[in-house]
């Protein structure tokens, strides 16, 4: 196999910090991640299904059965050889390698371990290739307690094209799950940044509408993101940046639930509210934009943002710039999928290298008739977790203000918390000990501001 001949894998990982470090060294080297987890199963199962040529496996993620290994080389369509990626000062290395891993890399990542991950699984796959050829199979002649501190970070959840992509219900249950008391309880802040229009408050039980208010018994707002771009604006000249502060910006945020610790600071209310004065100052309101981001990650732990399509308006690029990571929404139709692959050359002239960008396929389902395998390959960003289809509990959960991470036991409320156990390695844990505490909880009630 030539040396520049590009290889596709499937990683899994126990800490983020560890993938953050191997995309790095990957970079360059022709070798691409389709996919990350930390569910041994989604790393099996992504393996076969977008058809990866080798794995980098952790011992460590939740689920992991050392026969994996054979059953990903001996697969009857084509052979799948696993890496390890160990702690170096454990054993797994040599115990996967007895399991059929053709080597192994150590913990914590650095220049050598990262050039000796790319050898490795390139000679993996060629090995693999040969015994296959020849019909043979070498299999060669405890887990370690690995708990790293998380860190916080701006999570921008994006979309090339507006409608159907599910994108701010991701975004309302990714904080709320950080947030919740019996998952991430973290302090957690969510922004409605899109410059359409806000929904994130609609969904969490609040509204902007007096005669809304007293028909559903709904918590009134009483400013948000327009109040706050207007009062600005009136004293930007006197103070510039330095006027956003953290006491400042606690008037404009809403407490959302007794057993949570997210702050909402609430969106435009109505579509004509982004053509006023005051925005159509664009270099104005995006210094306000990455200064309210810079403020509040000082204040929480973690800040999710939601923002509209147009990444040139002030506040989605102020958004997408400030972010550690942005979260790519992709539903399985040709139309969006198409849309996000066409956004990737613009994206990268305008933010430069796209490390930070992962796919997150929505509203998933092999009945759709288009593949997590041809969403991969076209949008050309690793996929984070697919978020299946699943209507009437994503529907139910929007009617009730009770976001779905929180009551659905299933495979949709899973698939979010997977997504958030990337951020908070411990949940992986709380994972595995099972969530019927959450069948039990009552309706979150919203404080009033």
């Amino acid at each position: 196999m030539s040396e520049k001949q590009e290889l596709a894998i499937v990683v899994g990982f126990y800490n983020y910090a560890d993938l953050q470090s191997l995309e790095r060294f990957l970079e360059g080297s022709g070798i691409v991640i389709l996919s990350a987890a930390q569910d041994a199963q989604r790393v099996f199962d992504d393996a076969v299904n977008l058809e990866a040529d080798a794995a980098l496996l952790c011992p460590q993620v939740s689920g992991y059965r050392p026969q994996m290994i054979m059953d990903l080389l001996l697969h009857v369509d084509r052979p799948v050889p696993v890496v390890g990626w160990v702690e170096a000062t454990s054993d797994d290395g040599r115990a996967m390698m007895a399991h059929g891993a053709k080597g192994f890399v150590t913990l914590p990542m650095d220049a050598h371990q990262g050039n000796k991950a790319v050898q490795l699984l390139r000679q993996a796959v060629e090995e693999a290739a040969r015994e296959r050829r020849a019909g043979e199979v070498k299999a060669r002649p405890v887990p370690s307690s690995r708990l790293q501190a998380w860190q916080e970070r701006v999570i921008t959840v994006w979309v090339p094209k507006g409608g159907g992509s599910t994108r701010t219900t991701l975004a309302v249950n990714l904080a709320v799950a950080l947030s919740h008391a019996s998952l991430g309880n973290q302090p957690t802040c969510l922004l409605d940044f899109d410059m359409a229009k806000g929904d994130a408050h609609t969904m969490l039980g609040f509204t902007a509408n007096v005669k809304h208010a007293e028909r559903h018994g709904w918590p009134l707002l009483e400013r948000g993101l327009f109040d706050l771009v207007v009062g600005l604006a009136s004293r930007w000249a006197q103070g510039g940046e330095n006027i956003i502060t953290p006491v400042l910006l606690r008037n404009y945020t809403v407490r959302w639930d007794d057993d949570s610790q997210l702050d909402l600071l609430p969106g435009l209310y109505f579509p004509h509210q982004a053509d006023a004065e005051e925005f159509r100052n664009r270099q104005m309101v995006y210094q306000m934009g990455r200064r309210v981001i810079e403020v509040m990650r000082q204040m929480y732990a973690f800040v999710v943002i939601d923002i509209g399509q147009d990444f040139t308006r002030p506040l989605h690029r102020a958004a997408l710039e400030a972010a550690n990571e942005v979260l790519v929404t992709v539903p399985p139709t040709w139309t969006a999928v198409v849309d996000a692959a066409n956004a990737m050359q613009p994206l990268r002239h305008y933010f430069g290298d796209l490390s930070r960008f992962k796919l997150v396929v929505t509203r998933y389902s092999s009945d759709f008739g288009l593949s997590e395998k041809e969403i991969v390959g076209e949008v050309g960003l690793p996929k984070l977790v697919t978020i299946p289809h699943d209507a009437v509990v994503a529907e139910t959960a929007i009617n009730s203000h009770m976001p779905f991470v929180l009551t659905d036991e299933g495979p949709l409320g899973e698939a979010v918390r997977e997504l958030v156990a990337t951020y908070l390695p411990y949940l992986v844990q709380k994972r595995k000990r099972g969530l019927g505490l959450l069948s039990g909880l009552k309706r979150a009630l919203v404080r009033e501001s």
